[in-house]
């Protein structure tokens, strides 16, 4: 995909990036990442959940487990957390290729690569942040991918891999399943049992440790986690700049009039009305794809190379609407939408989502961060209700855009293949013409 040169600059791009901002991290964070290193250390991977602040799916603490045991100490763990971020940033470089990998051209999968990684908005999360969000949109990003060249027993895996580093990755289920059901009902058999049986026994490998090899089962404590997330901060939004902000008890519209999602309006809590506002805003986002996948079903195929821009733009509107409607969002749960929306901007050369969330992006998380340490963060740019506005218009451009595309692409599909010369039952298979 690229060539040696190539490759050798984004290896030296990569070191210099480690050497540019050693010690960049939100203060929360990094100092979570080095107490349960130092936790592992004591106690051993598996008792990792006996501590009351460790809310995270097992995945990640295996790589916190790897550097204890790279550490050795307990003053390194402690003195070196934010080397952690190189392994993320790991995945924000496989992402960016993942995304490049659409497009056709060396060289132009070369310089769009770039343009992903220069981007501060894409970068901030890991870099600055020191947030681990960039790994489980990875795994999401290529289970769509696996999906579309019709790997569904690859794609669970990747998506069970994105769940297990966050329970955020939960939404990409939905658009998913309309990937995956075209072709699990070609080819039951042949692919829906070995998926699942390959999931079940992958996430049973990543409990193991944590079931049988602890001090007790932690098992239903991880459950816990997972089925409680909603519990844990019962606060209208914490730092996303959303439809809440725009409509809080500070605000100056003041519709509602409690901080916590617990409150009742209208027979329902806040948190409901959340959910409900995002599961209404899917079904219109996902309703494209809907008729795709019906329509792929129907003609015993799978998407093709012109219906790939749908796809991809459907599954980068889905976080957006996510962190928008819903109760308790934090302000880096925006992140997914970039990688998603730049592959979308790459495919079709309209990157006007792509630039606009990603200014977006990377305002509101300086606004919390304030890593750049500007003299004034009370401006236009970094106020709360100008970035909410953002994202607000972001939201609307994205369902305009999407409705746009779907009437583009389906009408440009071909219809539905005669299968009168073919094997009664076979299924006709578009070659993907996609890289």
């Amino acid at each position: 995909m690229f060539s040696t040169q190539q490759k050798a600059l984004f290896l030296l791009f990569y070191i210099l990036l480690m050497l540019a901002v050693p010690h960049a991290g939100f203060k929360g964070d990094v100092d979570c990442w080095a107490r349960w290193s130092d936790n592992i250390l004591k106690e051993g991977l598996p008792n990792l959940y006996q501590y009351p602040d460790v809310n995270y799916n097992p995945l990640y603490p295996y790589v916190l487990w790897a550097y204890s045991k790279l550490m050795g100490t307990h003053e390194k763990i402690m003195h070196y957390p934010n080397a952690l971020k190189y392994f993320t940033l790991l995945f924000d470089f496989a992402g960016a290729f993942a995304a490049v990998s659409l497009v056709k051209g060396q060289e132009r999968r070369f310089m769009l690569a770039l343009l992903l990684l220069f981007n501060a908005g894409y970068m901030y999360n890991t870099l600055v942040w020191e947030q681990i969000d960039a790994i489980y949109t990875f795994f999401g990003f290529v289970a769509v991918l696996l999906a579309l060249r019709g790997n569904t027993i690859f794609s669970v895996v990747c998506f069970l891999l994105a769940l297990n580093t966050k329970a955020q990755a939960i939404i990409f289920l939905p658009p998913l399943l309309l990937l995956w059901l075209p072709q699990w009902l070609r080819a039951a058999r042949r692919q829906v049992v070995p998926a699942l049986g390959i999931a079940v026994a992958l996430q049973v490998l990543i409990l193991t440790p944590f079931i049988w090899f602890g001090s007790i089962n932690y098992g239903p404590r991880i459950a816990y986690i997972n089925l409680h997330a909603a519990d844990m901060y019962p606060h209208l939004y914490m730092g996303a700049c959303n439809l809440w902000t725009i409509i809080a008890p500070d605000s100056p519209l003041k519709v509602v009039e409690n901080w916590t999602d617990l409150a009742v309006a209208h027979g329902l809590t806040y948190r409901q009305w959340g959910m409900l506002m995002f599961m209404g805003a899917s079904a219109v986002a996902l309703l494209p794809l809907l008729v795709l996948a019906w329509r792929s079903w129907r003609a015993n195929r799978r998407p093709e190379r012109a219906e790939l821009a749908l796809v991809l733009l459907s599954f980068g509107i889905i976080p957006l609407l996510a962190t928008y409607f819903n109760t308790q969002m934090h302000e880096r749960y925006w992140h997914p939408a970039v990688l998603f929306l730049a592959a979308y901007g790459f495919l079709t050369r309209r990157y006007w989502l792509y630039v606009l969330l990603s200014a977006a992006y990377f305002l509101q998380l300086e606004t919390i961060m304030q890593y750049l340490k500007l003299k004034k963060y009370t401006v236009l740019l970094f106020d709360k209700y100008f970035i909410a506005g953002l994202f607000t218009l972001l939201v609307l451009g994205a369902m305009v855009e999407l409705y746009w595309q779907a009437l583009r692409t389906l009408r440009a599909a071909a219809p539905p293949a005669a299968t009168d010369a073919t094997t009664p039952g076979a299924p006709v298979l578009a070659t993907p013409s996609f890289t």
